[in-house]
This record gives C-alpha cells, sequence and structure tokens, in this order.
C-alpha cells in the first residue's frame, strides 16, 4: 500500500473528459489502485502523471470496484510499458522460483 499524489486524465463512463488530481492506494510494478470522483470505462486509456517526479505514463482500466453511497470510485490501471522508477520506489524482481 502507498499514497502517491497523481493526476489522472481520460474519459468517464459518460464519454466526458475526467482530469482531477487524486492518489494511489496501491502501487506495484504493472500498476496501481486509484481513487476517482467518477467512474471510468474499463478498457480505456489514462494517463497519470507522478506529482512527486512529474512523471507521466499511460495506462488501461483493468477494473472499477462498485462505488459506495458518495465515496470514489476503486479503479484499477495496468501500466502500458514497464514502469521502472515511475512510483520511486524498486520492487524486488521476480524469483524464477515464484
Amino acid at each position: 500500500m502507498m499514497r502517491v499524489p497523481v493526476e489522472v486524465r481520460g474519459t468517464s463512463v459518460d464519454g466526458n473528459p475526467l482530469e482531477e488530481s487524486t492518489h494511489t492506494g496501491v502501487v506495484g510494478v504493472l500498476g496501481a489502485m486509484i481513487w476517482t470522483s467518477r467512474m471510468l470505462q474499463v478498457g480505456t486509456e489514462v494517463e497519470l502523471t507522478n506529482r512527486f517526479s512529474q512523471q507521466t505514463a499511460k495506462f488501461r482500466v483493468a477494473w472499477v470496484k462498485d462505488q459506495r453511497d458518495g465515496e470514489l470510485w476503486e479503479t484499477g490501471v495496468e501500466s502500458l510499458r514497464p514502469l521502472d522508477d515511475f512510483w520511486g520506489v524498486r520492487f524486488p524482481p521476480k524469483s524464477d522460483n515464484q
């Protein structure tokens, strides 16, 4: 779990542009879970900018969790390219034994 402030740009389910400041709940070598004020469409492309490093990368919306009353949308995004040090952390190398 890691809270990283990000800018997210994409298109919401209703077809309107979405551009907002938010944060991650979880980050990983393949993507992240972010919070958004409007629902994003699974399969669409979004752009995230890490507000700490100012790096920008493209992601695909992988899943969206049902929203509870008045809460933000919990959204899983997967990177379209290797993230390297996008999150500012080094992930342990994947073991061949796993």
